[in-house]
């Protein structure tokens, strides 16, 4: 086992959360850390962006290293879906609630 697998085994032992919830935890913990790195809220695009790279580089790893057991393509496309779905959803959502509720306050002002 190499590093990288150990380290991963390492946290799910120690954590005792299934490897769903890590996947969901880790996509959002590397998507806040990906914009405080560059200095942009969570919502944009480019600390998605790096989420996704980071997110499909590890599941390149897993398939092109079979004692990971992990070298299933389902099982990637999986862990690939459970990490970026919250960052999704956040990136879509946040910017329409934005604007949404900006609209709302220019008609809610009085005129004067």
């Amino acid at each position: 086992m190499n590093f990288w697998q150990h380290c991963k085994a390492w946290l799910a032992t120690a954590t005792a959360l299934p490897d769903s919830t890590l996947h969901a935890l880790a996509g959002m913990l590397v998507l806040l850390a990906a914009a405080v790195v560059l200095r942009r809220v969570p919502w944009d695009w480019r600390a998605w962006g790096v989420l996704l790279a980071l997110e499909l580089a590890n599941e390149t790893y897993d398939m092109l290293n079979p004692a990971s057991g992990e070298d299933r393509l389902g099982a990637s496309l999986h862990d690939l879906w459970l990490t970026m779905l919250c960052p999704t959803l956040l990136v879509l959502l946040v910017p329409m609630l934005i604007r949404r509720a900006a609209s709302r306050d220019r008609v809610e002002q009085p005129l004067e």
